[in-house]
């Protein structure tokens, strides 16, 4: 995940311009807002026993006839009485208003996290590296699809799609699916998904539809992790390599077309993928669609203040380059395959 001297060099510069600093800042802002909530929550608690405190303590004085009752004591006292009475009226409200809006505004600040990171720092990256992409903030992978392409779940949450605008008219989006569960402590999420999904044009001459999934063995039972439960509609085959078959299961509607496409550079590829990372194929006549379950998030803004605080240009530069070069290994190995064209 190597970048150039020259692409450092951009990064660096991008790093110092007024817009960067300017969108840097947003971007902590939201992250701190809660805190500045909290803060607002606990001042409002120390002025209101520093009044109690302060009020008592005259009340006290006077009472022992250390300091004299007089007209501006008197006034002193309403007034701290007074203050007293707002102070609990505000807490009061305060904690009515944000229980009433908190959550709404968190999902809200959250989605303005999300657009403002994708477009006003991912992007100019991205266009350092790739000058003629760009971030698609406002549309996602069609979830039909990705439901083809990843195992079953509950709730799919994409990221703003990374558009590479080639002839391949690639597209990656990071991907998170999770069900909702109730366990021992309550309901959980429970992660079905957590890595990337590539699209790109299908200018193979492949028929149909096509499914190469990931498989796993329990108690020495094949299971496919929840990948394409209803797969038993379609035909699935085998090819003549045992590794292969070990970790794959292949689906098709047009058997004749799909072990055409099914050649030993696209068999051996598939291999090698085994020990790197979980890979899942689906193409329709339209497109190619590949998913890589890795764990981590490529594109993803920095959603606390320690992510904030290790968040690094570069770092956000070299994810960025390792998957486009995936996204290129995938299309070489395509356009290698004996064949297709």
């Amino acid at each position: 995940m190597g970048l150039s001297q020259e692409e450092l060099k951009k990064i660096n510069e991008l790093k110092n311009t007024a817009r960067f600093q300017h969108s840097w800042k947003a971007i902590r802002n939201i992250l701190t807002w809660k805190e500045r909530v909290q803060h607002y929550f606990i001042r409002n608690m120390l002025l209101l026993f520093l009044c109690f405190l302060g009020g008592g303590g005259l009340m006290l004085l006077l009472d022992e006839g250390i300091l004299p009752r007089s007209d501006f004591m008197n006034g002193l006292m309403k007034h701290l009485s007074r203050l007293v009475l707002f102070l609990v009226v505000l807490q009061i409200l305060s904690v009515l208003l944000y229980s009433l809006i908190g959550p709404g505004w968190e999902a809200k600040q959250k989605a303005k996290l999300r657009k403002l990171y994708e477009s006003d720092i991912l992007a100019p990256i991205l266009q350092v590296l790739y000058p003629s992409a760009k971030v698609d903030t406002e549309h996602h992978i069609s979830l039909n699809n990705i439901e083809e392409v990843v195992p079953s779940a509950e709730h799919y949450i994409q990221s703003g799609i990374l558009k590479r605008n080639d002839e391949r008219d690639l597209e990656i989006v990071d991907l998170y699916a999770f069900s909702v569960e109730k366990g021992d402590n309550g309901y959980e999420d429970v992660t079905e998904f957590l890595g990337q999904v590539y699209s790109i044009k299908n200018t193979l001459s492949l028929k149909g539809k096509l499914w190469i999934v990931p498989t796993q063995r329990f108690l020495n039972l094949e299971t496919e992790d929840g990948y394409l439960g209803t797969m038993y509609k379609y035909k699935q085959i085998d090819v003549e390599d045992i590794q292969h078959n070990e970790h794959y299961n292949i689906y098709c509607t047009d058997e004749l077309s799909a072990r055409k496409f099914l050649s030993p550079t696209v068999i051996e590829w598939f291999n090698s993928m085994t020990s790197r990372r979980k890979l899942s194929f689906y193409s329709n006549e339209s497109r190619i669609y590949f998913a890589n379950y890795n764990d981590k998030y490529f594109f993803a803004a920095p959603d606390d203040k320690k992510k904030f605080r290790a968040w690094r240009m570069e770092d956000a530069a070299r994810k960025i380059s390792y998957a486009m070069d995936f996204a290129n290994e995938v299309t070489e190995m395509l356009h290698k395959n004996e064949g297709f064209s």
